[in-house]
């Protein structure tokens, strides 16, 4: 009986697709596998699908499926404000109001660059001085787990 009890706190969210060029195109890309199953999205079969999102970022905002009965397309980011609690009073405490993380799948067709991200501070910082190239403030922790055959470079040593 209790696990019934959790149904009505589980909210269905509709993710975001990022179509950068380096994406898997059409049915061959887990993305596009799952946007047709989370949106029921048409896949295209030239269109390249790179990464799917679930989360609060700007450039790609999930939204509650349904709006469960609060109206059409409410994004995550207004609905977590006006329910803040569900992420936890330790979340609230250090992040505030908004989901501290972004998950992505990605389908990689093509080598991808090597990034490397500020810490907060410098995160912060940057978006200050040039908003235009530096969107976010948040540090980029990343982990990544294959979910299907994947190769990566890794094993970097420092410059000494």
């Amino acid at each position: 009986m209790a696990k019934a009890a959790n149904v009505d706190k589980v909210r269905r969210l509709r993710g975001w697709v990022q179509n950068y060029d380096w994406g898997r195109c059409g049915a061959e890309a887990q993305v596009a596998r799952l946007l047709a199953l989370n949106s029921g999205a048409e896949v295209k079969p030239d269109r390249p699908y790179a990464e799917f999102w679930m989360g609060t970022h700007d450039s790609g905002p999930s939204f509650l499926a349904d709006g469960y009965g609060e109206g059409q397309n409410v994004g995550l980011k207004e609905w977590i404000r006006k329910n803040p609690n569900v992420l936890g009073h330790k979340v609230l405490e250090k992040w505030g109001p908004d989901l501290p993380f972004l998950f992505k799948v990605l389908s990689v067709a093509k080598a991808l660059s090597i990034q490397a991200h500020p810490d907060k501070e410098l995160a912060k910082e940057l978006l200050k001085l040039k908003p235009n190239l530096y969107k976010d403030g948040n540090h980029k922790p990343e982990m990544a787990l294959a979910i299907t055959e994947f190769r990566a470079l890794c094993g970097f040593i420092t410059l000494e």
